[in-house]
């Protein structure tokens, strides 16, 4: 079985967080371009019998306290929760998501390199987006992909939500795009044996920053990842698997806890830490 930290990007960056927020009363559009993804993520986000019949798992004890997985035609789309065990400045936790995974190699070994391409106003939604390249290790291959990820304030809530990254959507940008890209998988030392690298066929997802309950903030991570037909049979099959999806999840919260807590040191700690659990509660 691969190693849980080592299968944490086969569901994308990575969470801080948490249950999904309260609704406003609306079903938030979330404009991609890819027309499969916006149309499950803004069901995800707002319409409460989307997540009937998935497969849930809570936790008592862990800086997450619930992992869902919703059953789709192929494959699953996969959420994690929770607060972090921390009092996180809700800032704090947007900071991490939108502007700081660059630091993911910092604190994840399976991170090779995550780095920023470019950063604006997308012109058809009129959203700040951040667009990023990951260079991931998956022990038994590595992965990459690239993606954008859009930023939008709907009352107490930020969402955060993500598409893959495609030289249409990038336009102009994509040829330097493609040149920086290059140049940082050239750079990435693989090993001798297990070296494979498979892009990512489908990727996308969004979290949810908002009040929390027992802490300052909560965050929803929603993702749905791939790798297609091209890529080795590993590959296909470890983004399908359920038990390789929630250990992913739940590696990639513990990764961007930790993130938040380089930048904010002083956050009070209360509640459980990495790796604490109650063995009733099934973690």
């Amino acid at each position: 079985m691969i190693p849980r930290r080592q299968v944490l990007h086969l569901l994308g960056a990575g969470v801080v967080g948490a249950m999904l927020a309260p609704r406003s009363g609306r079903a938030a559009r979330l404009g991609t371009r890819d027309v499969v993804a916006g149309r499950l993520l803004t069901r995800a986000l707002d319409d409460p019998s989307f997540w009937e019949g998935s497969a849930v798992k809570a936790f008592q004890g862990r800086l997450y306290d619930e992992v869902r997985l919703k059953e789709l035609d192929e494959g699953f789309l996969a959420m994690v929760t929770g607060e972090g065990g921390r009092d996180f400045a809700p800032e704090t936790v947007v900071r991490t998501v939108f502007e700081s995974m660059e630091r993911l190699p910092t604190v994840e070994d399976g991170a090779k390199a995550v780095v920023r391409l470019g950063r604006g106003t997308d012109a058809a939604t009129g959203l700040p987006y951040v667009d990023s390249f990951y260079y991931l290790d998956f022990t038994l291959f590595y992965g990459t992909y690239a993606q954008r990820m859009y930023k939008v304030q709907d009352g107490e809530r930020t969402i955060l939500y993500f598409e893959k990254l495609s030289p249409e959507l990038a336009g102009d940008a994509w040829p330097a795009y493609q040149a920086h890209m290059e140049q940082v998988s050239q750079g990435v030392k693989r090993r001798v044996l297990f070296n494979a690298v498979n892009p990512v066929s489908e990727i996308f997802g969004m979290f949810v920053v908002s009040p929390g309950r027992a802490h300052r903030s909560r965050v929803s991570f929603t993702t749905r990842i791939r790798f297609g037909d091209d890529s080795g049979a590993i590959a296909r099959m470890g983004s399908d698997m359920p038990v390789v999806i929630r250990s992913g999840l739940e590696s990639g919260f513990e990764s961007c806890v930790a993130i938040a807590g380089q930048l904010e040191p002083t956050a009070g700690q209360q509640g459980p830490t990495a790796g604490q659990s109650d063995p009733a509660a099934g973690g």
